[in-house]
């Protein structure tokens, strides 16, 4: 079960000013820094931080959040996600003051050192067991985002990650940033629409069979929606009612929770509807002689999503529950 991080601000020290010997007044000031609980334990951040480097997902909390995304000067892998002029935060990643420290496993700490952020901030998953973590925290404050407990059974992301709980993930950078309110508020809205999206298309969703499937230059690949590790598409699926086909529920589930899609079993892809996440323009999924026979191809049911449906937040939920309002709005008017 995810846990919320409890980010927990120590007891601030009072700034003093001394006076004359005469003058035993003391002046209060508002303090610098805080201490805060991160996954690593306690850090000593600004208590308005300026200058940040954080991940996609970072900018994707703090946007559902209201926060000031100015601040951020730099975002991981910033380069691969703005080449997506259709990217659900081009928008924030089209800033011309950001720049790319390259993604959390292969950072560059010279780019880094030489930007002089004052915070570090980004998910647990998106930093666990990563080599330059420590040298990371070295340059400035790291703060990595608690989503979960550790997952005992050793699992990808050691816990739950940050894009299959958005719900915990965006409490625990509301409770970060003192902004608890907002992200409450925000989580009713999108329960809101989920639920008006749930009652509006009851008998579609219903009678639909739907599968949830990427394909990039390098493997075509279905994300279940009844597993431990799915993607926030299809977890978004799930809670409105949708069902996979049986062959799909049947199939075996490798370590990255998926279902590898050859050639050979390109029939795992067909069914009532297919929501397919395509990657850098990839028609690996097209490779298969097997593809245009599926009905789902035949009746003009597949639908081309943006990778919001795997990696996407608190905004990304939003922009995955739009798509699924388009298609079933489109599918009840034909």
């Amino acid at each position: 079960m995810a846990r919320r991080a409890l980010f927990v601000l120590l007891a601030p020290a009072l700034l003093v000013g001394c006076g004359s010997e005469s003058d035993d007044s003391t002046v209060d000031a508002e303090p610098t820094t805080r201490v805060v609980e991160s996954a690593y334990g306690e850090v000593e951040i600004p208590a308005e931080p300026q200058r940040i480097i954080a991940d996609l997902m970072t900018v994707d909390y703090l946007t559902a959040l209201g926060y000031d995304t100015n601040n951020v000067i730099g975002v991981f892998g910033l380069d691969f996600h703005a080449s997506d002029e259709e990217h659900y935060l081009a928008d924030e990643l089209a800033r011309d003051d950001l720049f790319d420290p390259g993604f959390p496993y292969e950072v560059d700490l010279e780019a880094v050192a030489a930007a002089d952020p004052d915070l570090i901030l980004l998910p647990f998953d998106q930093i666990d067991g990563a080599k330059g973590r420590e040298k990371l925290a070295a340059i400035a404050p790291l703060v990595a985002v608690p989503t979960s407990e550790e997952d005992a059974d050793g699992g990808r992301y050691g816990g739950t990650a940050s894009f299959q709980d958005w719900r915990g993930t965006l409490r625990s950078y509301g409770e970060l940033l003192d902004r608890e309110d907002e992200a409450e508020a925000y989580i009713a809205e999108t329960e809101a629409e989920i639920e008006e999206l749930r009652e509006e298309h009851a008998d579609l969703i219903a009678g639909t069979e739907v599968v949830q499937a990427k394909s990039t230059p390098d493997y075509v690949a279905i994300n279940p929606i009844e597993t431990d590790l799915a993607a926030l598409g299809s977890i978004l699926l799930g809670e409105l009612g949708f069902h996979e086909p049986a062959a799909v529920q049947d199939a075996e589930i490798d370590e990255w929770g998926s279902v590898d899609v050859s050639q050979e079993n390109t029939t795992l892809l067909d069914g009532d509807l297919l929501f397919l996440e395509v990657r850098e323009g990839s028609d690996r999924h097209e490779g298969s002689p097997l593809w245009g026979t599926l009905d789902v191809v035949q009746n003009d049911r597949v639908v081309t999503v943006g990778n919001h449906w795997q990696f996407g937040g608190a905004v990304g939920a939003r922009e995955v529950l739009a798509d699924i309002d388009e298609t079933l709005t489109e599918l009840a008017a034909s």
